[in-house]
């Protein structure tokens, strides 16, 4: 391929790798391996297969589904190289999900691995892998690089659009902060359709280093991710928050590592000084390419005091305004946090209003976006995280409106009205919902699974005879949280109550047999979730997240003896199934 890649661009920094070191290691996925030379022809063979699509224009926008492996890191290098830009689908949403993604972003077709093209909606054009011979293809700051899908406040996913020069400054800031380059091995553990996996992708290759993906679909146990980090000898990595607070709290945490990276969510605690690894907390909306500030080494922070998200990096502006949008510089004083600079993304996706809203002119030319975040300065010049303005939340890293999870339980027949809160714990919190109607639970979570993501399920789906009010006539949230809730799975004894603060309880599935494996386990799931299921219930429909089956699994294997892994509840997650096998685990360790 003709080299035209002469702009401020990821592509350009990766070309330059690839001419000095060719035969270094790029990625590698267990037994997988792909050098920078390799990479880079994989990847400009289905640039060419991607020009060769219908609807084919510089610029245009192509979905990609695939599971974290080497294959999806190629096809988003080979989007760029044909001068496209991606949309990355996470295998793991639901197909209403995906769909609701794709009919929004309207990209002009969706490469897929084998295996998951039937997952595509009718009349979206599904490519194959098959060999195409790549144009010539100028990539251009100014062009679009990447979408990417976060919750939206209408009851629709919004989708943000992120240009190449953003993700170049981003890189080439982590560059310089971390020492990302040759000899360095980047282990990568962000959700596919979280953010953060392109900051952990692009870091990693556009600096010479060898990005490791792990070969395991899942990866929530943070004593699994210790021992993969030591296995594979990985130096630098980024972990959602309650993630690296877990490793923090490992008794023996991976020695070899050298630099942890965190964000996503409000970090509780420090990291012990005695920590291995250093540790640098980040903060940034999805529309300011991932990371607006960092902080320095947190092990150097007094243990007393609370995480800062630091300063601004490179090409990121930022101050604070109060409620009549003055300057805020004071120590101490709240404000909202507005952003500026080469940090900003292009805006939102098929959405020019929302994208003038959202993304203001400011004094003396550029745009400024206001974040809904209200922080504070430390008396160091530090940004310190205070609360949310308004009502999005941060579920395990993630943001999400509770608008778009009531948005879909009010499009359910027979829910009259919806209300969704936020419930903080030390796995990055979780949603509890309350409606009002004669629809039954099971079929609101039935809606509910087939087209949110996991981390946007209620743990808990109560029916309220009516919903709380304040003075002015709106749901009161406020007592909503303070709300006695009983388990969704034991019928109520008696009628429901007329008191909005007393929700009634439907039954799900038959309970277990007294003393039977699934009594042993569903007891292990109610003491984590909080609601004791039946036979035929899933442990991601009574409250069940990927954190907590981390702990189950756990638990599972110190009271049953055997080896188990963590895998085995995502794919058998109704209690009867997961219970046989633990059963046939326990017959094979006899």
């Amino acid at each position: 391929m003709q080299d035209t890649l002469n702009e401020r661009t990821v592509v350009r920094l990766l070309r330059a790798v690839v001419d000095s070191s060719p035969d270094a290691i790029a990625v590698e996925c267990g037994e997988q391996k792909l050098t920078y030379r390799q990479f880079w022809d994989s990847a400009a063979v289905l640039a060419g297969r991607i020009q060769q699509a219908e609807g084919y224009r510089s610029g245009c926008l192509v979905g990609l589904l695939f599971d974290r492996g080497v294959a999806g890191v190629v096809a988003q290098l080979g989007s760029w190289l044909a001068g496209a830009a991606y949309l990355p689908l996470d295998p793991a949403l639901p197909d209403g999900r995906i769909e609701s993604i794709l009919l929004d972003a309207r990209p002009i077709a969706v490469l897929s691995q084998d295996g998951l093209a039937g997952r595509v909606p009718a009349g979206i054009p599904v490519l194959d892998g098959s060999a195409g011979a790549a144009l010539p293809s100028t990539v251009r700051s100014a062009q679009l690089a990447y979408v990417i899908y976060t919750s939206g406040s209408t009851g629709t996913p919004k989708g943000v659009e992120v240009g190449h020069a953003g993700l170049e400054n981003l890189v080439s800031w982590h560059r310089r902060a971390y020492g990302t380059g040759p000899g360095v091995r980047v282990g990568a553990f962000a959700g596919l359709g979280f953010d953060a996996t392109v900051w952990e992708v692009w870091a990693a290759l556009a600096g010479g280093a060898t990005l490791v993906l792990p070969t395991e679909r899942v990866l929530v146990d943070s004593a699994v991710i210790a021992e993969f980090i030591e296995r594979s000898a990985i130096t630098h990595c980024f972990l959602s928050t309650p993630l690296a607070e877990q490793l923090f709290a490992l008794p023996s945490p991976p020695a070899g590592l050298a630099v942890l990276l965190t964000g996503g969510d409000r970090l509780r605690v420090n990291p012990p000084t005695s920590f291995p690894a250093a540790v640098f907390n980040h903060y940034g909306p999805t529309e300011a390419t991932v990371v607006t500030t960092a902080s320095d080494d947190l092990r150097r922070s007094p243990t007393d005091a609370a995480p800062v998200i630091g300063r601004p990096i490179t090409g990121a502006q930022v101050r604070l305004v109060d409620a009549e949008g003055a300057q805020v510089t004071e120590p101490g004083v709240p404000g909202e946090l507005v952003i500026g600079g080469d940090v900003l993304a292009l805006g939102y996706r098929n959405d020019p209003e929302l994208t003038g809203r959202r993304f203001v002119p400011g004094e003396g030319g550029g745009r400024w976006y206001a974040s809904g975040d209200v922080c504070r300065w430390t008396a160091d010049g530090e940004l310190e995280f205070v609360e949310r303005r308004d009502a999005q939340v941060s579920i395990r890293g993630h943001r999400v409106e509770p608008a778009e999870v009531e948005q879909e339980i009010l499009a359910v027949a027979g829910v009259d009205q919806a209300a969704v809160v936020h419930l903080p714990d030390e796995d990055g919190g979780s949603l509890r919902a309350f409606f009002c109607g004669e629809a039954q639970a099971r079929a609101i979570r039935t809606a509910l699974t087939a087209r949110l993501p996991t981390y946007m399920l209620p743990a808990g789906l109560h029916r309220l005879a009516a919903m709380p009010l304040t003075p002015n006539g709106k749901i009161d949230r406020k007592a909503l949280l303070a709300t006695p809730v009983e388990s969704p799975v034991e019928p109520p004894s008696e009628p429901p109550s007329e008191s909005p603060s007393e929700p009634t309880s439907e039954p799900l599935s038959e309970p277990s047999s007294p003393g039977s494996t699934e009594e042993r386990i569903a007891a292990i799931w109610s003491e984590l979730t909080g609601n004791l299921p039946g036979s035929q219930d899933s442990f991601f429909e009574i409250g069940g997240h990927s954190l907590i089956a981390a702990r189950a699994v756990s638990r599972t294997r110190e009271q049953f003896g055997i080896k188990i892994g963590l895998q085995t509840i995502f794919s058998h997650p109704v209690l009867a199934d997961f219970s046989a096998k633990v059963d046939e685990a326990v017959r094979s360790a006899k």
